[in-house]
C-alpha cells in the first residue's frame, strides 16, 4: 500500500492513524515534492488522483483521494469496525469533521455565528466521554482530533477557552506518542511559522 503525502499535507493525519493501529510497516509513505518538482501535478500522479492533490492512496488497483475516505478504507481493511453501526458512526464523524466543524471554525464568515453552537455541543459531548465515540480511541478521534489540533496552529486568534472539555481532549490526543510524532509535530511547525510571519 502506498501513501502519497507531504509533511505539509493532511497525509500526516493518515500516518498518525496507521501508526495507532500498528500498520505503519504495511504502508509505504512516499513524500512528494510540492514546490520545486511539483510532483503532485505530474501526469503519472494524476492517474492516482486526477485532481493533483495530496494525500492519495494506492492499494493494488484501488486509488483513493481525500484523507477521510482513505482513513475509513484503512479502518475497514484492517478490521477496525465490528458492526455496521460502528462503521456508520465513523462515517458520521468524518463528515462532521470535514464539513460541519471545519466550516464553523476555518471559514471566517461562518465562525461568529456557527462556532459557539458547534463547539459548545462538542464540548458537552466530551464532558461525558474521553473519546469521540465512547471510552476507547478510534478512527473517529483521528478524523475529528486532527482538525482540532490544527486550530491553534493555523488560527491562533481563535479562543478555545470557552470549551474546556475540547481543550482537555486535544491535550489527551497530543500526548499520544503517535500523534506527537505526526499531527502534533506538524501543528507545532505551523505555529512556529505563523508566529515568525507575524513578527516579520
Amino acid at each position: 500500500m502506498k501513501l502519497y503525502s507531504n509533511p505539509a499535507s493532511r497525509g500526516r493525519i493518515i500516518e498518525w492513524y496507521v501508526r495507532e493501529i500498528g500498520k505503519d510497516s504495511e504502508v509505504e509513505v512516499i513524500n512528494m515534492d510540492m514546490k520545486e518538482k511539483r510532483e503532485h501535478k505530474s501526469d503519472w500522479f494524476k492517474k492516482v488522483n486526477p485532481f493533483g492533490k495530496l494525500p492519495a492512496l494506492e492499494d493494488g488497483d484501488l486509488k483513493l483521494f481525500e484523507s477521510g475516505a482513505i482513513m475509513l478504507y484503512i479502518a475497514e481493511k484492517y478490521g477496525q469496525f465490528n458492526s455496521p453501526a460502528e462503521r456508520a458512526r465513523a462515517q458520521q464523524w468524518a463528515l462532521f469533521a470535514n464539513s460541519t466543524m471545519a466550516n464553523s471554525v476555518f471559514v471566517e464568515q461562518f465562525r461568529e455565528r456557527s462556532m459557539p453552537d458547534v463547539f459548545g455541543t462538542l464540548d458537552a459531548l466530551l464532558a461525558a466521554t474521553p473519546y469521540i465515540d465512547g471510552p476507547a480511541f478510534t478512527v473517529s478521534d483521528v478524523l475529528v482530533g486532527a482538525y482540532l489540533l490544527y486550530i491553534p496552529a493555523f488560527l491562533p486568534q481563535v479562543d478555545l477557552s470557552p470549551y474546556p472539555h475540547v481543550q482537555a481532549y486535544m491535550k489527551r490526543l497530543a500526548e499520544r506518542p503517535h500523534c506527537a510524532a505526526t499531527v502534533a509535530a506538524r501543528a507545532a511547525e505551523k505555529k512556529t511559522e505563523t508566529t515568525a510571519a507575524q513578527k516579520a
